[in-house]
């Protein structure tokens, strides 16, 4: 494929941003340990400026990744000789009569051509953690407390070394998608072995790669991700002291990050529709993305009853809960069978 796309300059260029990640998340690692143990700044603004430059380097990479993707749209196109054409198009119109969700024609003029959103495999540890990175960087405008901003740069440095180490994105760029197309553009394949393989990639083009609901669905449950951890990190400060400056910032992040939850696992409703049909409720990772919603709204209900004796800890206990869900709702891809299930 590196004669049609520009994967080694995609994976240099990203080995400099990881790189320089890498090492602005030691020093995140070094001055949050130092703040969380001594409760004391280390220079006047130096935890701003780490994760200010994890941020920007965090964008950089986003930015790389949009141009990749776009490479990807302009050379790779599902091309079929045009002796093939009238034939495909008949049998599309065949399967589509009586389908709740046909194929699009195909057009030899403007052949489709893959519109991939970038949070897909390892691309989506990347965005996520810029999610948390933004969202850290608010949260340390807001509070000027040496400990929570010490645990905010360490959360930073864990999740940068697990996209290190882990979940780099430009190592070995898409693995997945390359897998499935790189047949298609070997030499010497006949007409009706290109036919049927146009069969296996065309639907997954339309209602996964190219689905309009990939461009909404995923990305607000990643930014409801970083906005569960921001509120996980002021649960644990809530069970050992009583501030009410980080039990307020706890809460407005529970607010957006259910929000966002919400909003996310709607959009997930027709897509599903779309691409599963209706069998499809009980998916383990639908099913354990629903029990995380439900211990999610309960921390959000417990607020009504805020001056309730030992309430304070029974929140921080559900916040603490709630991230748990989280990271077993996630991990539910890797280890449950099912239509999310990541091959």
């Amino acid at each position: 494929m590196e004669q049609l796309v520009p994967l080694s300059a995609f994976a240099s260029s990203g080995r400099i941003v990881m790189g320089l990640l890498l090492a602005v998340a030691v020093a995140a690692a070094v001055i949050g340990l130092v703040q969380l143990l001594r409760g004391k700044p280390v220079g006047r603004h130096s935890s701003q400026l780490v994760l200010a430059g994890a941020g920007l380097l965090y964008l950089a990479g986003f930015v790389l990744i949009c141009w990749f993707h776009y490479r990807i749209n302009r050379l790779l196109p599902l091309e079929l000789p045009p002796v093939l054409a009238d034939y495909l198009n008949r049998q599309l119109a065949a399967m589509n009569q009586g389908a709740a969700y046909g194929l699009p024609l195909y057009d030899s003029g403007a052949p489709p051509r893959y519109s991939i959103p970038v949070w897909i495999e390892n691309e989506k540890y990347f965005f996520w953690f810029l999610c948390y990175s933004l969202l850290a960087m608010a949260a340390h405008r807001r509070l000027e407390l040496p400990r929570f901003r010490g645990v905010l740069l360490i959360g930073l440095a864990v999740q940068t070394a697990i996209l290190f180490f882990a979940a780099d994105p430009f190592a070995e760029p898409l693995p997945r998608f390359f897998k499935e197309i790189t047949p298609w553009f070997a030499d010497g394949i006949g007409n009706m072995e290109r036919l049927g393989m146009f069969m296996q990639l065309y639907p997954r083009m339309i209602f996964y790669y190219n689905a309009e609901y990939m461009w909404l669905h995923p990305p607000l449950l990643f930014l409801s991700y970083a906005a569960i951890t921001l509120t996980f990190f002021t649960s644990l400060f809530m069970l050992v002291r009583r501030e009410l400056v980080i039990e307020q910032l706890g809460y407005d992040y529970a607010k957006l990050g259910f929000f966002l939850l919400t909003l996310g696992m709607l959009l997930g409703y027709p897509w599903a529709l779309k691409a599963w049909g209706p069998n499809w409720w009980w998916d383990p990772k639908i099913c354990s993305s629903i029990m995380m919603w439900a211990v999610y709204s309960t921390y959000l209900h417990t607020r009504l009853y805020a001056n309730k004796k030992g309430m304070w800890y029974f929140s921080s206990a559900l916040g603490i809960l709630c991230f748990a869900a989280m990271i077993f709702t996630f991990l539910a891809s890797f280890f449950f069978p099912g239509e999310h299930t990541f091959q």
